[in-house]
């Protein structure tokens, strides 16, 4: 089931080469801070569609929303030490299928009018190609133009494969709940409730409700024994968190789920009990899972929810030397030997 088997990411954003071979069903990536852990999600989140350039735009806007040019937040993902000439290449297999993806252009400085001042102005455009090979046979190359303050339009393309990709600060959003409420089916939500009593036993349902009909803006709520119908966000962050896990488990369905920072929100005295039952969501959904921690709560979580099934696990620990990223992997019964048997700490 573990879609992503190989991946090579050359020049991105601060990542010069980095190689993970043989990842699992559940992977966890561990290492110290800027050591390019968030940007190995997102370089994998880039895999998604076949030469979408919207889709780029997409992902890499997710954790840096606060952004107000998505022109800039293109030009952040190529190395800082590339000038005017910029690329961008990945490697990875994917169902067994090779598959490279390669970025590349140049940035340039464009006259354009200003039709309110009639004057003109220098823009900044950025001018290249999207190019795929699928085992090794070129299947498309697309020019692409992206310029500062306009919005790109271009026709949708197909996915690879499936990508959800969770951010730290998605538990604050209702949007992919909501979007899960709408087609979840009985037995899904009967065992996230379930889930959720830990948390509070008072908890009897949870729904999407449409409070003002006039701009039809819906919101998560919870149905709770002693306080009635009461808004996601009068919850803690825990309850928050299990909500956007489990949706997001449910739309990566087949697919491939990278969670950043998966610890956020929880408290360590819940994590074996949430991550045996993200660990079980997962399986029963064949979903791949990529994810992110500092957390030794989490990492030994993670080893006891896989019992018997220890060889689907993979840790990579990401490190830099000499402006290098390199990457060291365990497998699960390497992990749950240095965690259980010698205490050592592996982020």
């Amino acid at each position: 089931m573990n879609y992503l088997s190989y991946l090579n990411i050359k020049h991105f954003k601060g990542i010069e080469n980095l190689e993970l071979k043989d990842l699992s069903n559940v992977n966890i990536i561990v290492g110290n801070n800027n050591t390019g852990k968030t940007s190995l999600l997102e370089a994998i989140s880039l895999l998604q569609s076949q030469n979408s350039l919207k889709t780029i735009l997409k992902h890499i806007s997710r954790r840096d929303s606060a952004y107000l040019s998505k022109f800039e937040l293109f030009l952040e993902l190529f190395p800082k030490q590339q000038d005017e000439l910029k690329s961008i290449h990945i490697n990875s297999i994917i169902n067994n299928k090779s598959r490279e993806l390669v970025l590349k252009g140049s940035l340039s400085n464009d006259l354009e009018l200003d039709s309110v001042c009639l004057k003109d102005y220098n823009q900044k455009s950025f001018k290249g190609t999207i190019s795929v090979k699928l085992n090794e046979e070129s299947i498309t190359k697309k020019k692409i133009e992206l310029k500062e303050n306009q919005s790109v339009i271009e026709n949708s393309s197909y996915d690879i494969i499936k990508i959800i990709y969770i951010t730290p600060y998605d538990h604050f959003k209702d949007g992919l709940i909501n979007k899960t409420i709408e087609n979840i089916e009985l037995s899904e939500k009967l065992k996230i409730i379930e889930l959720l009593k830990k948390f509070d036993e008072n908890i009897l349902d949870f729904n999407a409700v449409t409070k003002n009909s006039k701009n039809n803006i819906q919101r998560t709520y919870i149905h709770h024994k002693i306080n009635g119908e009461m808004p996601l966000f009068s919850f803690g962050d825990s309850i928050k968190k299990v909500l956007t896990l489990a949706s997001a488990v449910i739309n990566a369905k087949q697919g491939i789920l990278l969670v950043d920072e998966i610890e956020t929100a929880i408290h360590k005295n819940m994590m074996i009990e949430v991550f045996k039952w993200f660990i079980e969501f997962c399986k029963e959904y064949e979903v791949q899972l990529v994810c992110t921690t500092h957390s030794l709560e989490v990492i030994d979580g993670i080893i006891m929810s896989m019992d018997e099934e220890i060889d689907d696990l993979s840790c990579f620990r990401i490190e830099t030397y000499d402006n290098n990223v390199y990457s060291t992997k365990f497998s699960g019964n390497r992990l749950k030997d240095i965690r259980t048997f010698l205490g050592q700490d592996v982020r």
